[in-house]
């Protein structure tokens, strides 16, 4: 398993600390926030490298595609108090991506320095970085085991690694939704990617 899973692993029981408090309840909104000024930063060079280790990867893999990710910018836990009440809102703050900035960046063997650069130049080192949004479950069953699934050999990273159920959601899907809730700042990004 990747070592990133800790850190979704401890986002996880951090949450169900707060739900186990009986005077909390924790709200997770579907998407709160979304705008292009959650997207990635970018400069020329980095866009030329996205397109040269996308053309090598897609000339090795040709079943690769690119599809549009939602990009975590950034994510803010608030505590709203309603009396003896304290609620819980995780608010994410989401941009958009794709799979070939994400095999461009964060894949890369560039991502060391594309973290300095957003440290130096923008005070953030995940500013030019793809951070596709994923979401992932570990599940227990009843006798105590834990469901892994092996991953196809047909991906571009972790080819036939053990991993945990998981995923990414689909802007397209969510942009259905945002259009029967006018959403026109959502729509728009994704009609841009």
């Amino acid at each position: 398993l990747s070592s990133k899973i800790k850190v979704c692993l401890h986002c996880v029981i951090t949450l169900w600390i707060y739900a186990s408090d009986a005077t909390k309840h924790v709200k997770i909104f579907d998407l709160l926030q979304s705008h292009s000024r959650f997207n990635r930063q970018s400069f020329p060079e980095i866009e030329q490298h996205i397109e040269a280790v996308w053309s090598d990867r897609v000339a090795k893999q040709p079943w690769l595609f690119n599809g549009a990710k939602f990009r975590l910018h950034s994510a803010v836990l608030s505590v709203i108090e309603k009396g003896p009440m304290q609620s819980c809102v995780l608010t994410l703050q989401l941009g958009l991506t794709c799979y070939k900035d994400y095999l461009g960046t964060n894949w890369s063997r560039e991502a060391g320095r594309l973290q300095s650069h957003g440290q130096n130049e923008c005070a953030d080192p995940q500013a030019f970085l793809a951070q596709p949004l994923g979401v992932g479950a570990v599940v227990a069953t009843a006798d105590g085991d834990v469901v892994l699934l092996r991953r196809s050999q047909k991906v571009a990273e972790a080819a036939g690694l053990l991993d945990i159920p998981g995923g990414h959601p689909e802007p397209k899907v969510r942009s259905k939704r945002a259009a029967l809730h006018q959403d026109p700042d959502l729509n728009q990004m994704i009609r841009d990617t």
